[in-house]
């Protein structure tokens, strides 16, 4: 009977050690990020979790890059937000980062910038090559300075001629534009 004990204790510390070492593994990486779905829950980096501010996934994980390399979580303390060809499809959600200055999303396949609309410290837009028709939400942006929109043709030539009215040589135009 006490040989079956040894047994029973060697079992046992063999299957907490094959459960416990690759998780000691895990923590001596710096790049890991325990999710679940869309959502981060843990991240070594020490900067916790946040729950999902925007609607599309892609656009919300290049948005917790930023809390993580930024090592702050406060969607106000957000200026700059790059996410070129990081196949984001929509802008809902947008308005919590209220003091956003630059926005690329170059290569995308946005096409509603409405959500915009609030961003009142927008100073720069690139959003080259991606499915904008309609631009009248950026007449409404205050400071907007720089606006790049080539490769969505089918913006109205009559909404690219007031928007340029407003930013002159500091708009890059598509290619082309509809009538």
């Amino acid at each position: 009977m006490r040989h079956g004990s040894k047994r029973s204790t060697l079992t046992f510390t063999t299957t907490f050690l094959s459960l416990l070492l690759p998780l000691l593994l895990l923590t001596a990486c710096g790049s890991y990020r325990v999710m679940l779905g869309e959502s981060v829950l843990y991240s070594p980096s020490g900067v916790p979790a946040t729950p999902s501010l925007l609607s599309d996934a892609n656009l919300q994980g290049c948005l917790n890059q930023v809390f993580i390399t930024s090592g702050n979580n406060d969607p106000a303390s957000v200026k700059l937000l790059a996410c070129p060809s990081a196949g984001v499809q929509s802008l809902a959600g947008i308005g919590v980062l209220v003091n956003l200055e630059q926005l690329e999303l170059s290569d995308n396949t946005v096409s509603d910038l409405s959500p915009l609309q609030n961003l009142r410290n927008l100073r720069v837009l690139s959003i080259r090559n991606n499915r904008i028709g309609n631009i009248n939400t950026l007449l409404s942006l205050p400071i907007l300075r720089f606006v790049a929109l080539q490769g969505n043709n089918a913006i109205s030539c009559r909404q690219l001629e007031q928007l340029e009215e407003k930013l002159g040589n500091s708009l890059n135009r598509p290619g082309r534009c509809s009538n």
